[in-house]
């Protein structure tokens, strides 16, 4: 009998194996997607309503802060929709990272008997909110109808807008579910950041209506290019984004992500050893 060619998946793969063994297992994609949904909504009275409530909840509260109360420029549009399409790009980054920071620390008895690359279990965030980031975008148009504001003519832009989401949500993802492995208080620090940086973010405000002393603020954050980038898309009367806010909050997201993976490879083989 011919003797069969026997790989060895490992932590020390070379880069291009590694993702190559990343996409031969891409089906652990799924499994680990549904196995978040699950948890995500057990023992819940609304289930899967809440991936329209809560922003709903935030398009109230924050429009009438900032809107309301605070009297921002909205260019003749609603300010409710000005914050909605900014939380749909705001809550698939959240999400990921959310779940995704306690995805290898939260499963030390998969982790420590069968390798798979680890990449896997983060990255499943991805799909599970990729579909309720879809599920947004309807309701995004059915507000705007309910206000009588129709989509201009740049709509069919908006899909540019994803890749800077998903290279900002892995790349943070990534940092965060190798960290939480070695330092569990992580679990609990991520949710108050991720409140933190939902008033820092453009999120229920423009950029453009930040003071000119605290503009490079939304510049370096990695969310503001997608954010800004879907209102202009998709909100009519909305000015085109500053180019220097595009590139530079893009160029972010682009090192954000690259540096999470190259950290998440480094710690990988020491994920079994420290759980």
């Amino acid at each position: 009998m011919p003797d069969a060619t026997v790989q060895v998946i490992g932590p020390r793969l070379g880069k291009s194996d590694y993702f190559r063994a990343c996409w031969r297992q891409r089906t652990l994609l799924w499994y680990f997607a549904r196995r978040d949904l699950v948890v995500r909504y057990r023992q819940t009275l609304l289930g899967v309503a809440w991936v329209l409530l809560r922003p709903a909840l935030g398009m109230g509260v924050l429009g009438f802060l900032f809107g309301t109360l605070g009297n921002l420029p909205s260019h003749g549009l609603p300010y409710p929709l000005i914050v909605l399409v900014g939380m749909m790009g705001w809550q698939f980054v959240a999400s990921v990272v959310g779940e995704g920071t306690g995805s290898i620390a939260n499963s030390p008895s998969l982790i420590t008997k069968v390798y798979f690359p680890r990449l896997l279990m983060p990255a499943a965030g991805l799909l599970l909110n990729g579909v309720d980031f879809a599920v947004l975008v309807i309701f995004v148009f059915v507000a705007m109808a309910c206000y009588g504001v129709f989509p201009p003519t740049q709509a069919v832009l908006a899909p540019l807008a994803f890749p800077g989401l998903v290279a900002t949500a892995l790349g943070l993802a990534c940092w965060t579910s190798a960290l939480a492995v070695r330092f569990r208080d992580l679990r609990a620090l991520v949710p108050v950041g991720l409140q933190y940086g939902l008033l820092v973010s453009p999120v229920a405000y423009l950029s453009s209506s930040l003071p000119a002393a605290w503009a490079w603020t939304a510049w370096v954050n990695p969310v503001s290019a997608s954010i800004e980038w879907l209102r202009w898309c998709l909100l009519p009367g909305i000015p085109f984004p500053e180019t220097g806010l595009l590139t530079t909050s893009s160029a972010v997201a682009l090192v954000l992500l690259w540096s999470g993976l190259r950290y998440f490879r480094h710690a990988e083989s020491r994920f079994a050893d420290v759980l």
